[in-house]
């Protein structure tokens, strides 16, 4: 019998999958949709016509945060 202050720790681990190519997401996936029901997670490839066109209509920019 285990001690009463004695814990188990179960380690969670995410696992995100593009929603196109069903691929395993490393690293930051991008996020498109207009609410937390209607959002899909899409790896870099799939997800760079989307970031491409938001950024060249001017919707996104990017930023240095150091310089």
């Amino acid at each position: 019998m285990t001690g009463i202050f004695e814990r188990t720790i179960i380690e969670l681990m995410l696992v995100l999958k593009c929603n196109l190519c069903k691929k395993d997401i490393k690293g930051k996936p991008i996020t498109a949709g207009f609410d937390f029901l209607a959002r899909i997670d899409l790896c870099e490839k799939c997800g760079k016509p989307i970031k491409d066109f938001l950024k060249k209509h001017k919707f996104i920019k990017t930023e240095k945060l150091f310089k």
